[in-house]
């Protein structure tokens, strides 16, 4: 009779390939996503930096909405 350890350590060492595309795909694919986030978050800063700059010392704005005026 096989243990359920036995069973485990035959079935990591029979499917290791399978298991280390696994491991890679998720570490990649985990790299990805963060550095999306980061950059995203960098990107974000950068432009609300920008807009503020634009802005300069504006106190107060006029929506024109779908209007033209003079």
């Amino acid at each position: 009779m096989m243990s359920f350890g036995t069973l485990v350590r035959r079935s990591l060492a029979y499917h290791w390939r399978a298991h280390l595309g696994v491991l890679l795909g998720a570490i990649v694919g985990s790299a990805v996503l963060i550095g999306a986030l980061l950059v995203g978050d960098s990107v974000r800063a950068s432009l609300k930096n920008l807009a503020l700059l634009r802005l300069g010392q504006t106190e107060q704005a006029l929506a024109s909405n779908d209007r033209f005026f003079r």
